[in-house]
């Protein structure tokens, strides 16, 4: 098992050169998602983005057979995770078009990374996106994860059924938002700046009394 306490990050698969930079690693992502593209048409896109052919002089690098190909491929994508979710639930949260800003001011804010410039392996960047603290981008992908339920009360399903709509990815890029999505949005907003302020505040009232001990 990789650790990214012990071990470099890797750059090859099985003595296969790979490119492990984070943008390729998104595009991967895109291409296997493309809906313009079939499904074999998706995959050899993002084989041909992983898989180094030659290096810097114009050597031609050895390309692996399609089965280890395929088993790198899933490799990069999934080794850096080394939790264990059994809930078999596949909705997706992240559009790296649509969330784009929401996870670059993140990054810069957070971890001080410009990720117009700054260089990353790609599972350094899912490790940190995947570990990031409150932030626009997390309220956004949990209202997305977020199941509408009976044991919600009516104006809680209704002011989540409205945020979905605003953050849906099944939507067109340019999104016109109704006065009802705005105040969701604008409540929604409030609500956790509210429960920061009270974090915060139970935050101090530790570190006050731990003075006083």
């Amino acid at each position: 098992m990789f650790n990214v306490l012990l071990d470099r990050l890797p750059t090859e698969y099985k003595g296969f050169p790979i490119d492990s930079d984070f943008q390729i690693g998104i595009q991967i992502m895109q291409a296997l998602e493309d809906g313009d593209l079939s499904e074999q048409e998706g995959q050899a896109a993002a084989l041909s983005l992983l898989f180094l052919q030659e290096d810097a002089q114009g050597n031609r690098f050895p390309l692996p057979d399609a089965e280890t190909a395929m088993e790198g491929l899933l490799w990069f994508l999934t080794d850096w995770n080394h939790d264990h979710n059994n809930k078999g639930d596949k909705t997706k949260v992240t559009d790296y078009d649509i969330d784009q800003w929401r996870i670059y001011s993140a990054f810069r804010q957070h971890y001080g990374i410009n990720l117009n410039t700054d260089k990353l392996h790609f599972w350094e960047f899912m490790g940190l996106l995947s570990t990031l603290p409150e932030c626009a981008y997390t309220r956004v992908i949990d209202i997305r994860a977020k199941k509408i339920t009976s044991k919600m009360g009516k104006d809680e399903k209704k002011a989540y059924a409205e945020l979905k709509k605003v953050y849906s990815l099944d939507q067109p890029n340019e999104v016109e938002y109704t006065d009802n999505q705005k105040e969701a949005i604008d409540d929604f907003d409030r609500m956790m700046e509210e429960q920061k302020k009270i974090r915060e505040a139970k935050k101090l009232a530790q570190e006050a009394f731990e003075d006083m001990i």
